[in-house]
């Protein structure tokens, strides 16, 4: 590959100061610099918006449209945190994880009474 040419010191337009090195008393060469130290930032954790919890609860188990409300909270949430709203991303993300929770205690729950009403049906036909 071809390399660019070179560009010499004339052709390069310059702005500003020029700046001169200090030099101390014994004749070396002295260069002045800066330190610049900075407050800690705290570290404050994303918000979560559970969507992927929430697009499972909608697909695989949405009793009572559970699962559609935590999907509707989970992209409220996405959105306040794309904006930058933090403190409404976490309301919505947090109302959004008791949605999850709850289709989810549902669906277990659902599921557990159709395999015992299967298992007494069995016994009672045999």
């Amino acid at each position: 590959m071809d390399q660019p040419p070179p560009y010499q010191p004339e052709f390069v337009p310059m702005k500003g100061n020029k700046y001169m090195r200090l030099e101390d008393t014994h004749g070396a060469p002295k260069f002045q610099h800066t330190v610049v130290l900075g407050q800690p930032q705290p570290v404050v954790p994303h918000p979560r918006d559970h969507i992927i919890w929430s697009l499972c609860s909608l697909v695989y188990g949405n009793p009572f449209c559970l699962g559609m409300l935590a999907v509707y909270f989970s992209v409220k949430s996405r959105d306040r945190k794309m904006v930058g709203d933090l403190e409404g991303a976490r309301k919505h993300g947090k109302t959004a994880c008791c949605f999850n929770t709850v289709t989810l205690t549902l669906a277990i729950l659902g599921l557990l009474f159709f395999i015992t009403y299967g298992i007494i049906i069995y016994q009672v036909a045999h």
